[in-house]
């Protein structure tokens, strides 16, 4: 049987979140996928969600995808996952978003472009990129898991941030009372996002699809080795919308 495997490392829930919403999405279309990545949450998430996830590290992909032979690969990295040596399938798909070190993107069957980038990453993307209408974004309520009771009040300031203590401390700093951090003790964040009266977090890519259109949001761009906060909060989807689906249908047209 075909099927898609859709790697996405990393040590929190950023990559894990936007590859669990194409894999479910996929799934939902009759085509079997799976995610593989070495967060902690992975195997969590597996139950949670039921979709098959693979718990391994970066060391271990290429042998698995090489023994396991996945029709389509989908590699949600950073910069690193770009260079020199990387696993094969038979087809090659690469998620792209903003970087604070744009590199080129060559021998990929389809690259997805899934937010708005600066002018110079943009032109290393090849012809033919597809553009998605509005961010990937696993849907409130996609994955159902109940909330604690302190975390379903109406009206509460949220934070939302799974960084370091320190800039957990600064966003609920910013936060007036009655306050909430959601940092790692609960999942997905969106099934609580409607209720709240304002939301504060970093800005990266999920939290800012979560909260896209919603005026009740502050974001701080903080800094990381790969990610571009800054640009993000500078260019982001204007207009709600959704690219969950272009996405699945983009990687399973690639299917034999």
């Amino acid at each position: 049987m075909s099927w898609i495997a859709y790697y996405a490392p990393g040590s929190g829930l950023g990559h894990l979140n936007r590859g669990l919403a194409v894999c479910l999405a996929l799934r939902d279309a009759g085509w079997e996928a799976r995610l593989l990545s070495n967060s902690p949450f992975a195997r969590g998430l597996a139950g949670l969600a039921r979709c098959p996830v693979v718990g391994m590290s970066p060391e271990e992909v290429e042998s698995y995808v090489a023994r396991s032979r996945p029709a389509v690969l989908v590699m949600d990295t950073f910069a690193q996952g770009l260079r020199g040596e990387r696993p094969r399938a038979r087809a090659m798909v690469h998620v792209a978003r903003r970087l604070l070190r744009p590199v080129a993107v060559e021998g990929f069957d389809a690259v997805i472009q899934a937010e708005p980038l600066e002018a110079e990453q943009e032109a290393g993307l090849p012809a033919g990129t597809v553009r998605l209408p509005g961010p990937i974004r696993l849907a409130p309520g996609r994955v159902p898991t109940p909330a604690p009771a302190e975390l379903e009040r109406e009206g509460l300031h949220v934070v939302v941030h799974a960084g370091p203590e320190a800039e957990v401390a600064q966003l609920a700093a910013m936060a007036p009372e009655p306050r909430a951090v959601v940092r790692l003790n609960y999942y997905p964040a969106c099934n609580l996002l409607g209720r709240a009266a304002h939301v504060y977090s970093g800005a990266g890519y999920n939290i800012m699809a979560d909260m896209l259109g919603r005026e009740n949001h502050t974001a701080v761009a903080f800094v990381r080795r790969y990610d571009d906060q800054a640009g993000r909060l500078r260019g982001f989807f204007r207009e709600p919308g959704d690219g969950t689906e272009l996405a699945a249908r983009t990687i399973a047209a690639l299917l034999p």
